[in-house]
Formats: C-alpha cells, structure tokens, sequence
C-alpha cells in the first residue's frame, strides 16, 4: 500500500517553495516559543550556547534546502500535534517545555521533508540543546557531578600516594581544603559532548540505537575527562606544584583537546562497516 497526499498538499506540490510555506506556518504558528527563547539567549540568565545548536540545526536544513519535498500526511500531523500542544501548554508549563514541543514539531516537519537518508534522533538531540538548558544543567545536576568528581578524584589521587579525603565536593589533602567548584563540575563540556555527539551522528546517518549509543559514549568520555581535569588541577590548587594562575584555564583547554578526538573516535567506530 502507499501513502496519499490530500488534494491540498498535492497542489501544494505543484510549486517549490510549498515546502518553504510549510516551515514558514509552523514558525508563525510559534511565535510566542520564538520570541521566549530569542529573550532568553540575551537576558545573560544561561549561556547562550544553545544558539550554536539552532545555528547547526539551521547549516544542516539549509544545506538539503534544494531537496525538500512536501511530507506525507502522517509526518505531518505528528509534526502539527508537536506545534499546536506546544501553544497550548502556554501558561500551564514552564516555557521551556512548551518551547521543546514546538522546537520538536518544527524539527520533525523539516525532518519529514528531507531525504530518506536523513536521521531524526540526532536532529531532535540538536534541537533539545537549542533550549537553554546550562542553567538548569548546572542546577540539577552541577552538586552530583561535583560529588562523583571529588570521590573518583580522591581515589586517583590515593592510587598516586597521597592520603585524599572526599567530603562532599571538596577534597581534603594535609589539612587543606580543595573545592571542587562550579565551573568544574563540567556542565559546558558535557553539553558540547552531547552536541559533537548529535552532529557526528547526524553526519553518519546514525541509527536511533547508534546515537543513543553516541550520546551514551560522550557523556561518559566528557564525565572521564573532567575527573581527570579535578585530578590535575589538585596538584596546583593544593600547592603540590607551582604554576601560574593561567595553568587553570589551560589544563581545562588541554583536557577538553584530548575529549574532542575521543568522541569522534566513537561515534565513527565502524561506522563505514555498519553502513
């Protein structure tokens, strides 16, 4: 059996911007979504990186822009659900979740349009990290990380012969205490994790399983890393040895350089072989 169009969206077809009007209704249709997020991203409550998702998001549509076609009607209406529960849920939810249900519509209308060969999971991850999520990253999960940091540092540093005590996210060393603060629970490096994961999956037209999988891999890579940045920075803070004060920054430079190639390693392990 196949698919129909409804006589609409067969005239529609007819010209090749209808996909274009369909993308520009879904955007005038969320508005309010828009708006918010535009706000947010220049209010300085969260950091903007959520930008450089949309922007990706943005690259990657406009780069099949020539091979858009009209959806069939089922990707449609998913797509349309998404839009309309994102305007309703104006006022009863947070913004941020009526943003991700309008960001989730546009992005599997767009998805619906694209070649065949074009994965969805990696473009909903994208379009997940277009929300500002930093700050609430940072809330709700800034302490556990910080935590997990300071116990798996305190045990590095033990097998390395120095007597290190975990207390909550802190590390005790010789009567001295080494906070383990915000900044280095890693928040900014997970969330660039999860982005190079999203795209080096998108670009290998990677499975759902394989980007989950992808997604998995880098979080565990980029929570790996941080401990080890912890570790390496114990050394300083705690005046083992005597740095200047711009080693801090550049050992997270150096740590976040090794992180970048791991996880392109990863998300293109076997991928030619799979394909």
């Amino acid at each position: 059996m196949r698919a129909k169009r409804s006589p609409l969206l067969s005239n529609m077809a007819q010209s090749n911007s209808a996909p274009l009007v369909l993308i520009l209704c879904a955007l005038t249709a969320s508005w309010p979504q828009w708006m918010w997020l535009a706000r947010r991203a220049g209010d300085g409550s969260d950091d903007p990186w959520g930008v450089l998702a949309l922007f990706t998001l943005v690259v990657l549509f406009s780069l099949e822009k020539d091979r858009l076609s009209l959806p069939r009607s089922a990707g449609l209406a998913a797509s349309i659900v998404l839009i309309v529960a994102g305007s309703l849920c104006l006022g009863l939810l947070p913004p941020i979740m009526a943003a991700a249900l309008a960001l989730s519509g546009l992005t599997l209308l767009i998805w619906a349009m694209l070649p065949k060969k074009c994965p969805l999971t990696p473009l909903l991850i994208l379009a997940m990290l277009a929300l500002p999520l930093v700050a609430s990253l940072n809330f709700y999960l800034g302490y556990p990380l910080r935590w997990l940091c300071a116990q798996a540092s305190a045990l590095g540093l033990s097998l390395m012969g120095l007597s290190v005590t975990p207390m909550g996210a802190a590390l005790l060393w010789n009567g001295k205490t080494v906070l383990i603060d915000t900044p280095c629970a890693g928040i900014a490096m997970l969330w660039v994790g999860m982005y190079l994961a999203a795209l080096f999956s998108y670009l290998n037209a990677a499975s759902l399983l394989r980007s989950c999988a992808n997604l998995t891999a880098a979080v565990i890579i980029v929570v790996a890393g941080n401990i080890l940045r912890n570790v390496l920075l114990f050394y300083k803070e705690a005046g083992l040895v005597a740095l200047p004060h711009w080693t801090h920054e550049a050992i997270g430079l150096l740590v976040f350089g090794m992180i970048v190639p791991l996880i392109y390693f990863a998300t293109h392990w076997r991928s030619h072989a799979s394909n």
